[in-house]
């Protein structure tokens, strides 16, 4: 029979040994199956090492980009928002680079007269040298200009966006040759795996994922990290959909028309121990530009931090790569409170709160039974008690009793297993919500709590949930039949679990503390309720017992 007691042994150890699974495992699940590419298509042609000569600088509100007139790449971008260390405000976050490592963002027209057939590539031209979002301005546009000599031009267009980090690329194809073109359209991410400040580290030293992401039919995504591609590269065939690369709090993706049909491919290579280079793009069919004609294509680029919303609005399953695994039908509500509850309070910390006393409020109902149960339960101690010492040893006979003694008293062992039960996915959500959400990083709460993405530095925290933990074990009813192993397992739950918390998120942690709290109070108030009630009772009982009396001797 499983009591109150070992359900709440069995959600603190399973919730240890997801945290624990969180630290060690790697993702080594069942691969996706692919649809083979039916045609295979070489990958952007190498161009020669950027020159500084040859940048267009792009300075929008939310982004510092620079172009490469050299193919028309994008070879910088760097976060106006972002700083990459705590409260220092340079530098700030970079993801595109083109200077000490490779992370590049290229774009390519393949085909008789493209600008990217043979090397050299196109060096295009350009306007000016330097685009800026002036005040009042919604968009910056950067045109670059090509002709060939059997008189094709083409116009690669970017677009940036106000408030936005979502790049535009069209390509403007020209067509005024006496004989048909075909051509085909590559975009395609180069990335080597260089530290580039951002490989923070979780819980129990665990890194974040770093790897490929892309999107196979049915708007969800799949991610592989560098080993495995090397030995399994990615081949897919889908309409619309995107491909790129995910960080900690980062991506970069490449995203096609939706209404077209795409070759997805990515692979990857070790260039040094430890170090590896990927490629990752996606080829379109074949376009055909009449003569004396012209033709349009269009792309974006995805480049900033994991925000849902401009995820949502960029592509269709691209907010998947705010990674919350299978809890994300809970993390995303949670996520959406938590900006919620921000918009107002202004602290990620007090935004936490509120999120628990909103769970916890709708989580009462239930956890009133949990209560109910765990004072019944506690009631039937000195009972349970006797009919241990009653049949010692006859471990068969002494579960029959306690069967019948639940049954007489309405008593339900299980009764308080189900809240318990609930309540781990959504705490596993929010791990996820709050090692995923980039608002979290660098989000100070009060005093010493700084950044409540990672851990409390003084442990205040995780002491105070040991704390919380070990009051709301005293809380819990003690079975005599739970064998010595068990009970000292749970006499040390609360100081392992102190132990493994000084390494979590103080954001996780808070939102813990907080829910023992308000358990500790919500049981408090159920037990004083039924006290009172139970002490009415007795009240009118011996009120009709003394009524009954005087009538007899009346």
């Amino acid at each position: 029979m499983l009591e109150s007691k070992r359900g709440f042994l069995f959600l603190a150890f399973a919730i240890l040994s997801f945290l624990l699974y969180q630290a060690w495992q790697k993702d080594y699940g069942p691969k996706p199956e692919l649809t083979p590419v039916t045609s295979e298509q070489g990958l952007v042609g190498k161009s020669s090492n950027t020159d500084a000569e040859n940048l267009i600088t792009v300075t929008t509100d939310r982004l510092i980009l620079k172009i490469d007139t050299l193919g028309g790449d994008l070879v910088y971008a760097e976060t106006l928002d972002y700083d990459l260390r705590l409260n220092q405000p340079q530098p700030k976050v970079v993801l595109l680079d083109y200077r000490e490592r490779t992370y590049l963002a290229k774009s390519a027209l393949l085909g008789t007269g493209a600008p990217d057939n043979q090397l050299p590539r196109a060096n295009y031209r350009a306007d000016k040298t330097s685009y800026q979002l002036a005040e009042g301005q919604d968009e910056v546009i950067v045109p670059l200009r090509w002709q060939n000599a059997e008189g094709v031009s083409f116009i690669k267009t970017f677009t940036f966006k106000r408030d936005s980090y979502l790049v535009g690329l069209d390509y403007q194809i020209n067509n005024q040759s006496n004989n048909d073109r075909t051509f085909n359209f590559i975009a395609e991410l180069v990335r080597d795996q260089k530290e580039t400040g951002l490989e923070d580290k979780g819980a129990f030293g665990m890194k974040p994922f770093l790897g490929v992401a892309y999107s196979p039919e049915g708007e969800v995504y799949e991610k592989r990290d560098y080993e495995d591609l090397m030995d399994e590269p990615i081949k897919a065939t889908r309409q619309g959909g995107w491909i790129g690369y995910i960080q900690h709090y980062f991506v970069a993706a490449w995203i096609p028309e939706q209404d077209r049909t795409i070759n997805l491919s990515a692979k990857a290579s070790q260039v040094a121990e430890g170090d590896f280079e990927s490629k990752v793009q996606f080829v379109q069919p074949s376009i055909s530009v009449p003569a004396n004609s012209q033709q349009q294509i269009k792309a974006s680029l995805y480049v900033g931090p994991k925000l849902l919303e401009q995820l949502e609005a960029a592509a269709p399953g691209l907010n998947k790569t705010m990674d919350l695994s299978w809890v994300w039908w809970i993390g995303i509500p949670l996520y959406k409170l938590l900006n919620f509850f921000y918009g107002f309070l202004a602290n990620w910390g007090l935004a936490i709160i509120m999120v628990t006393v909103v769970v916890k409020t709708l989580l009462y109902p239930l956890s009133k039974k949990q209560y109910k149960s765990a004072h019944a339960m506690r009631k039937l101690q000195p009972k349970m008690q006797r009919l241990k010492e009653r049949y010692g040893e006859d471990k068969q006979r002494m579960q029959q009793e306690m069967m019948k003694m639940y049954k007489d008293e309405g008593a339900n062992p299980l009764g308080g297993c189900l809240p318990m039960l609930l309540q781990f996915p959504i705490f596993i959500a929010l791990y996820y919500v709050l090692f995923e959400a980039v608002e979290l990083r660098h989000a100070p709460f009060f005093g010493w709590i700084q950044d409540l993405s990672v851990a409390d530095p003084y442990f205040v925290l995780p002491i105070l949930m040991g704390a919380s933990m070990y009051l709301m074990q005293k809380m819990q009813p003690v079975s005599p039949n739970m064998d010595p192993v068990q009970q000292k397992m749970f006499q040390y739950l609360p100081v392992m679990l102190s132990v493994f918390m000084l390494f979590f998120p103080a954001g996780l942690v808070l939102y813990w503390l907080c829910n023992n709290l308000i358990s500790i109070a919500q049981q408090q108030y159920v037990n004083k309720k039924i006290e009172h009630q139970e002490a009415l009772g007795k009240s009118a009982l011996t009120k009709n017992k003394k009524s009954t009396k005087a009538k007899k001797k009346g």
